[in-house]
């Protein structure tokens, strides 16, 4: 892109390819990219370290003394990603109650009676009763569906994680469900993202191999009609938002 400027705070902007006179809308400003990579990070590393621990003890042996020492930091590596993401977690919390773009995520993924129409509506063209798919927002229901699993699952991997790093201090009944529970919504985290995430970002055929809005944080307008039409004529119909979403080559 040519001569693009994207402001660096919370509120940053689309911007126009002056080359080609293409627009683009944002998706992600900087700091919501940020949280992602650092989550993801954690994430990737919670998961290797975690389920390195259902290893076969043979298999570890079989390495020697390489594998002892990898084992000897896996606690270590994995109590350090998931105190970085508890951090990731709480500056987003405060990110969506202190920032402006964090409150305008916060309203715009609050779930409306329209979700439930769309998913319906969804459903029906899915099945070719419908001939056109709804208009979604700023964010669908599926976003919201994912978001707010997100936001339980975390939670409760943080909980029990903190239980079982402190399980001295617990009874033995606790700890038992503590880890129970965190295996299994270890489990589920990682069916999810391999199923459903994984799936919207790097297999819909219209942006395999990978959609590379997590690092660019936009998308261009013919996209943006096509997957957020509401949110689109949104902007286009109100100055205020055109001022936020959209930076006019100049």
């Amino acid at each position: 892109m040519g001569n693009n400027e994207l402001v660096l705070d919370g509120d940053s902007l689309p911007v126009t390819d002056t080359a080609t006179g293409k627009r683009y809308f944002v998706r992600l400003n900087r700091a919501e990219r940020l949280q992602h990579m650092i989550f993801a990070a954690c994430f990737i590393v919670l998961v290797i370290t975690g389920f390195m621990l259902k290893v076969p003890d043979r298999v570890v042996l079989y390495f020697g003394q390489f594998g002892e020492t990898v084992f000897s930091y896996r606690s270590l590596l994995h109590r350090t990603a998931g105190i970085v993401m508890i951090i990731v977690c709480a500056y987003h919390v405060y990110y969506l109650i202190f920032k402006a773009a964090g409150r305008r995520w916060l309203i715009d993924m609050l779930p409306r009676p329209k979700d439930l129409w769309d998913m319906r509506d969804n459903f029906l063209y899915f099945i070719h009763v419908k001939k056109e798919p709804p208009e979604f927002d700023r964010f669908c229901y599926k976003h919201k569906i994912e978001y707010g699993a997100l936001i339980a699952g975390t939670t409760i991997v943080s909980v029990t994680g903190l239980i079982l790093w402190s399980q001295s201090e617990w009874s033995k009944f606790v700890v038992d469900i503590a880890t129970l529970v965190h295996g299994m919504e270890a489990i589920l985290a990682c069916l999810a993202i391999m199923i459903w995430h994984f799936y919207e970002v790097l297999f819909k055929p219209h942006k395999s191999p990978l959609d590379d809005t997590w690092l660019t944080g936009v998308i261009d307008e013919e996209e943006m009609k096509e997957e957020y039409a509401l949110h689109y004529k949104k902007i286009m119909n109100d100055p205020e938002l055109q001022k936020i979403y959209i930076q006019k080559e100049s």
